[in-house]
């Protein structure tokens, strides 16, 4: 019996060592969206396009052959693009727009909302749930959370989810302005900072593009001069021109982050000490993510472990500053089993140990 425990623990390591590789790439995705994406996307009169400045994203960071990003672009789904509808589509209610098949062919995926999100009634309550299609800011914290739960279970893929589109003056109210101004603050300062006292810590897989101040003014409402005119609230060229470059910067920035495995966290709340935290998700389909707190500029290490005691992987070896940082392991080519991580700061040790589940 002990012989045959000692063989399976030895033939355990060997499949591990000869199987482990490098992380996969996150350099090429979809961006479904309707018609205020289509304008973004470009060029829209503009002298520039998301296409082209995705090519000098390449060349300004020096990528080529497999290292290059890519971007195709779809109109999707094929009814209306509000909230409650990409909640009934992750959660696979939505018959004519299964989304599994995208999320197989693409790496990374961009999901938006158009203008009319931004019309919200009122801050609402819980009782809103009982009608998904109620557009107050309660039903839409509701969806969002829903989504980015269900996102958090495809660590395969990368996610960007665009917050609300800025409507016009005559388009809009002064108290649905500033709606939905709260409303997409919540999202990119609490929710996707990992403040959200509902959601809990935010999925290392998912970035938050927030589309909405890239052009509201102090109001929450659209200026002019990025409309397409008084009454109409999509984008312009001058729109096109300002968020092309930053949408391609800040999602294959943020992509490949995540395929490298280390990410600087937001600023917390918290005061910082040196702590090693559980892996999440655990279990793990093969890719988690770890967090941990230097409470000083320090020398740090984090490394995996299989069960036999051999080191797998080295997940991080710097010199870092003081901060909170999350950092991803991805164990795609691993076996199933139970791995340990350990936490180094300056001779400091701490482990914890994680079940992977394929």
């Amino acid at each position: 019996m002990r012989k045959h425990i000692f063989l399976s623990l030895l033939f355990f390591c060997v499949v591990t060592a000869t199987l482990f590789s490098q992380t996969q790439k996150f350099r090429s995705g979809i961006f479904l969206h309707h018609s205020t994406g289509e304008c973004i996307w470009g060029p829209n009169g503009s002298n520039t396009s998301v296409p082209q400045e995705i090519v000098k994203y390449n060349s300004d960071n020096g990528l080529t052959g497999d290292n290059t990003v890519s971007l195709t672009e779809q109109w999707w789904p094929d009814s209306d693009n509000e909230w409650a509808t990409w909640h009934n589509i992750f959660y696979n209610r939505d018959a004519s727009n299964d989304i599994r098949p995208i999320l197989g062919g693409n790496k990374i995926v961009v999901i938006k909302s158009c203008f009319p999100s931004s019309r919200i009634w009122n801050v609402g309550s819980s009782s809103d749930t009982l009608n998904p299609e109620d557009k107050t800011i309660y039903n839409y914290k509701w969806h969002w959370r829903s989504i980015v739960k269900v996102m958090a279970k495809h660590p395969e893929n990368f996610f960007v989810i665009w917050t609300n589109a800025p409507l016009v003056a005559n388009a809009t109210s002064d108290e649905e302005a500033i709606l939905s101004d709260q409303f997409c603050r919540w999202a990119k300062d609490t929710l996707a900072t990992g403040n959200d006292s509902v959601f809990g810590s935010f999925p290392p897989n998912v970035y938050v593009f927030d589309f909405f101040h890239k052009l509201a003014d102090s109001s929450g409402k659209l200026p002019l001069q990025y409309a397409s005119d008084k009454e109409d609230s999509h984008p312009n060229s001058a729109a096109t021109e300002l968020v092309a470059p930053q949408f391609v910067k800040e999602i294959f920035d943020a992509a490949i982050a995540y395929e490298s495995g280390t990410w600087v966290s937001h600023t917390s709340k918290k005061s910082l000490s040196f702590h090693l935290e559980q892996n999440y998700p655990n279990p793990f389909n093969s890719t988690t993510a770890i967090r941990f707190a230097v409470d000083r500029s320090a020398a740090v290490s984090l490394k995996v472990f299989d069960v036999c005691g051999k080191g797998v992987e080295t997940l991080l070896d710097n010199k870092m500053e003081s901060g909170e940082y999350r950092v991803n392991f991805n164990a795609e080519n691993l076996p199933s089993g139970l791995y340990f991580y350990r936490l180094n700061i300056n001779g400091k040790i701490e482990f914890k140990k994680c079940l992977l589940v394929k």
